[in-house]
């Protein structure tokens, strides 16, 4: 049996993404019987007291909505740079999952004003959980499909551990993704007999059988389990698979990179973001800090 979330911490404000992250993080924290911690950040160009009394109002009606779902609730207000805000509460009350709604910013706009989610997957040590425009919480738990895309380095075990969480135990699916670059992208017929093809075969042939090496034995044994190499360019061959076999959730593991690689490529993480219409999953390949605060009894 897959290890239950204890605490689950949700980002909120007055948009609509962010009322479709809570609705996620109330069914996530009642499916697990975790407790929900609801962090508000007051943006520094704004007053304290503005709309004070309509945020409390707010956090009232969202109380009521986790004591009517039985579940333990907490709340934050902090001002602050958002994202600085949900990251240093994340650091003190170590939780199991942080959810997140996204604007799914793309271009020129995603590339001069990184978005909260993005902030939060390249600076969080616990997994976030981002959802994107117009995806409503499902009342089906388990989920009955999740994809997981796979790079082959130190976050891919934490990353198939975090599926089976989430697939669970009964009859939920997982498809293990990986892409191989297309080595047969612009080179000529002749090279052909030098053995391109049959390196770019083994190298697939290769990646499939370290896949299978990550997978769990009792995943193994149950049938649902799905892996797939593909080859070509990263982004589009995962979103293409993740919406034609209709899963439900897409988990993705996530390195440390450097501040100056990040600032000019991004990580395939905020890219998948960027392009992806089901709920995201990031899970980071980084210890994951002791807690300052303990669960409330």
């Amino acid at each position: 049996m897959s290890r239950r979330y204890s605490r689950v911490l949700v980002a909120v404000d007055r948009s609509s993404p962010a009322r479709r992250a809570f609705d996620h993080a109330l069914l996530l924290s009642q499916t697990h019987e975790a407790e929900l911690v609801v962090v508000r950040a007051v943006p520094l160009d704004e007053s304290f007291s503005w709309h004070a009394a309509e945020r409390q109002a707010s956090i009232d009606a969202l109380r009521q909505r986790a004591d009517e779902a039985g579940v333990p609730f907490e709340h934050r207000v902090q001002q602050g740079d958002p994202a600085n805000v949900i990251l240093l509460h994340a650091r003190a009350l170590n939780p199991d999952v942080i959810v997140a709604g996204t604007h799914q910013r793309r271009g020129l706009a995603r590339l001069r004003t990184p978005s909260v989610g993005a902030r939060l997957v390249s600076g969080a040590a616990a997994p976030v959980l981002l959802i994107p425009p117009g995806r409503r919480a499902a009342a089906r738990r388990p989920l009955r499909h999740v994809a997981v895309a796979v790079d082959l380095t130190a976050s891919a075990t934490q990353a198939i551990d975090e599926a089976q969480r989430w697939a669970g135990q009964q009859g939920g699916r997982i498809t293990l993704l990986h892409v191989v670059p297309g080595f047969s992208d612009g080179v000529p017929p002749y090279l052909y007999r030098y053995g391109i093809s049959e390196f770019q075969q083994e190298v697939m042939r290769d990646a499939a059988q370290r896949l299978q090496r990550l997978v769990p034995d009792d995943w193994k044994a149950t049938g649902t389990l799905d892996v797939r190499v593909l080859q070509g360019e990263t982004v589009t061959e995962v979103t293409g698979v993740v919406n034609g076999i209709g899963a439900e959730l897409l988990v993705v593991g996530t390195t440390t990179r450097g501040v100056v690689t990040r600032a000019l490529f991004g990580t395939t993480a905020s890219q998948l973001l960027a392009a992806t219409r089901v709920p995201m999953l990031t899970v980071p390949d980084v210890p994951r800090p002791r807690a300052v605060e303990k669960p409330a009894a």
